[in-house]
């Protein structure tokens, strides 16, 4: 993609480089904040759920990650019936 001759205004680079640093800290937290869930999991009984609540994260991101760690979850995830069956 060719670049162009845009400059963003003062406030539209300082939003967008908030974003950028916002991005980067949510790179360096992500192995500390898995390796803490599968901790918290496994060690002091946190549930999907309280986790999810927590950090505001998806249920499904701690499911996923509870199976690779082989943690048996207290209760299986929830299926509901669909209009196929």
């Amino acid at each position: 993609m060719a670049r162009s001759d845009y400059t963003p205004t003062e406030d539209a680079a300082a939003l967008f480089q908030q974003k950028k640093d916002l991005l980067a800290a949510e790179e360096a937290l992500k192995e500390p904040l898995r390796a803490m869930a599968v901790r918290e999991m496994r060690d002091a009984g946190a549930t999907v759920g309280d986790l999810a609540r927590l950090t505001g994260m998806s249920p499904e991101y701690f499911r996923k990650l509870a199976r690779t760690a082989g943690i048996k979850l207290l209760r299986p995830p929830v299926r509901r019936p669909t209009a196929d069956g």
